[in-house]
């Protein structure tokens, strides 16, 4: 194999590789994060939590008795949380949100939605079950499906693409022998 010949496959994965850097760059800015609201002693912990729009806050109940979240402008609820279970929501409008529990009043917590960073046009992915509304904006979706779906596809792709470009022969031009 010749100088000229491994320099080509070098650059040939070089390339492939920055293709993929570059893909799974930006779906990293575009997927959601996981937040977890403890309730435990009868409270919220913690009892402010700021996310960014799309990503999913869970209320996990410790207590042996129910608990619910919902907000003070009934914005969302996950009604009511058994002991030792848990409910999320997904938000996708930006606000700020005071909640409670709806069965213990003095329970308190507030929930700041900032905008995202990621101008991705938003999705009705399958799975997910967004409320009606009466003409104003739904501030969540609520069982909604993971975000891993995008990160497996494009591995996939880049796989594929991997296996299609390292799998062809380069074979020296008459020249280069």
């Amino acid at each position: 194999m010749t100088r000229r010949s491994i320099r080509g496959r070098l650059n040939v994965f070089a390339v492939s590789g920055g293709v993929v850097v570059a893909l799974l760059g930006g779906v990293a800015t575009v997927l959601a994060a996981d937040h977890t609201v403890d309730i435990s002693g009868f409270a919220f912990a913690p009892r402010t939590l700021t996310v960014a729009v799309g990503d999913t806050v869970t209320w996990a109940n410790a207590d042996a008795q129910g608990h619910t979240a919902t907000a003070d402008d009934a914005a969302f609820d996950t009604g009511t949380i058994a002991g030792n279970s848990s409910k999320s929501v997904t938000f996708t409008t930006a606000g700020t949100f005071a909640y409670h529990c709806a069965i213990h009043t003095t329970m308190t917590g507030t929930l700041t939605v900032t905008a995202a960073a990621a101008t991705a046009a938003p999705t009705n992915r399958p799975g997910s079950t967004v409320p009606p509304t009466d003409g104003l904006a739904a501030p969540l979706a609520v069982n909604s499906t993971g975000p891993g779906a995008a990160t497996a596809i494009l591995l996939a792709l880049a796989a594929f693409l991997g296996l299609a470009i390292g799998g062809r022969r380069f074979r020296p031009r008459a020249a280069e022998r």
